[in-house]
């Protein structure tokens, strides 16, 4: 039977004591390495010094096996008794598993064809007090994984290359943008009002000016179109945005989000752009244009296709929204189609629900869906051909909302009768409507050039490009509810 957590760790405190009577310090300041694990696995005959966890451990006699675990790789360590000192003998001994070591020796392969150091010396970096769990991925409670995480990346490589996947998406969108002369920005994280976006936000107060404030919702959209107002051509952010909403695989209160404004352009040139900038991000963080997520392949080769929202809601459905454009027919009509219709929804949310639950998840794409009704679009600019819609695109992908792009309405007068329009929608009970921004509307009046903008999300992007189930994976420390 398999001694309690208490016992074994108290079995290891113990031997932490029987170290330091050694007279080895058990967690030294000093590291000696001059080789990755990757690297050092390529230099046959070769001495190298690596250093990295001990994953596994086994005794042969008068031969020890190790294997040394590094973020690069793994190698097995061949400790022979003979070779060492008494005093690395008796600390050899009281080595555990995930302990961290600095090694050196000779590169060579065992009679089994292991590529292996032959330990000269090594030296203990950091006792590890707690034992690492055996079957990780055998625990049933998932949530286990995400409120340990660090243990999951010890022991789940494809946990840990998750991460780095998101990191290379990151490092690349950032250099397709400052290729392309766009100017990386900052914007304010507090606000006064939450806009920029259909959301509801997050409130905090400050105490020296005894007022309440939100954290933003976006990543400052109506701040970088003050930029652009100001002078300012091209410009991005890329980072944290808080929306107090539910949780579910698609959506996380904290999340990661790039939005770029492009000026002198419109929604046509942004496809363009775009359709450029994902399939580069995509080659560069997995090596391919081609991904697999839940069996099927995307291929984010460019061009990719348009479709308009009414007709891709018409073509996987049969429903023509334009002959519903009453409130009540509609929800009578998408009721009867399978929709649970809540009490407040207007025209907008009521057509935006039904595209979500009955077209959306079957879009493999990448698609860009275009043109959406202008109530759900309060900052985009409306269509000449059609005013009820806007000019406006989704990227879509495995049914994935990846971004949601448009020409942005650079009319302060028509700016301002839209902010109006939703907080008439707010009180009529319509819980996500976006707060008015007087003062984005006073930059407007000064004149702000044709303008486009993007906002693409990056947990999904990511959770996409590593066939991941939730956007949790792809978090490295996702906020979980106390126990």
């Amino acid at each position: 039977m398999p001694k309690p957590l208490k016992q074994l760790r108290q079995i290891r405190i113990d031997k932490l004591a029987q170290i330091k009577k050694l007279g080895v310090n058990p967690y030294p300041a000093e590291c000696q390495r001059k080789q990755v694990i990757i690297k050092a696995r390529k230099m046959m005959g070769k001495k190298v010094a690596v250093a990295g966890r001990l994953m596994a451990y086994r005794g042969h006699g008068q031969i020890t096996f190790a294997d040394l675990v590094d973020q690069s790789g793994k190698i097995q360590l061949v400790f022979k008794i003979d070779d060492l000192k008494d005093k690395q003998k008796k600390l050899l001994e009281l080595l555990d598993i995930g302990d961290f070591l600095q090694t050196s020796g000779k590169v060579t392969k065992t009679k089994s064809g292991e590529i292996s150091v032959e330990i000269a010396d090594f030296k203990l970096l950091a006792k590890s007090l707690r034992p690492l769990p055996h079957k990780w991925h055998g625990l049933k409670d998932i949530e286990e994984r995400y409120r340990k995480r660090y243990l999951d990346f010890i022991l789940s490589p494809e946990a840990r290359k998750k991460i780095i996947i998101r990191t290379k998406t990151i490092h690349a969108i950032r250099e397709f943008l400052v290729k392309e002369g766009f100017l990386e920005v900052e914007t304010p994280i507090l606000e006064t009002d939450a806009s920029g976006a259909l959301a509801k936000p997050f409130k905090t107060h400050i105490n020296a000016y005894d007022i309440d404030l939100y954290l933003r919702i976006c990543m400052g959209e109506l701040w970088q179109k003050r930029l652009i107002a100001a002078g300012f051509e091209k410009t991005f952010e890329l980072g944290k945005a808080f929306r107090n909403e539910g949780v579910s695989k698609e959506h996380n209160p904290e999340f990661t989000m790039l939005e770029y404004y492009w000026a002198y352009a419109d929604f046509q040139n942004n496809m363009k752009l775009q359709e450029k900038l994902v399939s580069f991000a995509v080659k560069k963080a997995t090596g391919t244009s081609k991904i697999k997520y839940k069996g099927k392949e995307i291929n984010f080769t460019p061009p990719y296709p348009h479709k308009k929202y009414r007709d891709i809601i018409l073509e996987k459905t049969k429903l023509d929204i334009e002959k519903f454009r009453s409130l009540a027919k509609l929800k009578k009509e998408v009721k009867k189609r399978g929709l649970r219709v809540e009490k407040g929804w207007s025209w907008g949310r009521t057509v935006d629900e039904f595209y979500k639950e009955f077209v959306r998840p079957n879009l493999v794409g990448p698609i860009f869906l275009t043109h959406h009704p202008a109530e759900l679009k309060p900052l985009a600019k409306k269509d000449p051909e059609n005013e009820s819609y806007v000019q406006s695109f989704q990227l879509m992908a495995a049914g994935f909302e990846l971004s949601n792009n448009y020409t942005e309405l650079n009319n302060p007068l028509d700016q301002k009768k839209r902010f109006e329009e939703q907080k008439k929608l707010a009180k009529k009970g319509e819980d996500e409507t976006m707060a008015a921004d007087l003062d984005f509307v006073k930059a407007l009046e000064y004149g702000m050039p044709p303008t486009t903008g993007a906002g693409i999300g990056i947990d999904r992007l990511v959770a996409l490009l590593t066939n991941s189930h939730s956007l949790r994976e792809v978090i490295a420390f996702p906020l979980m509810k106390p126990k």
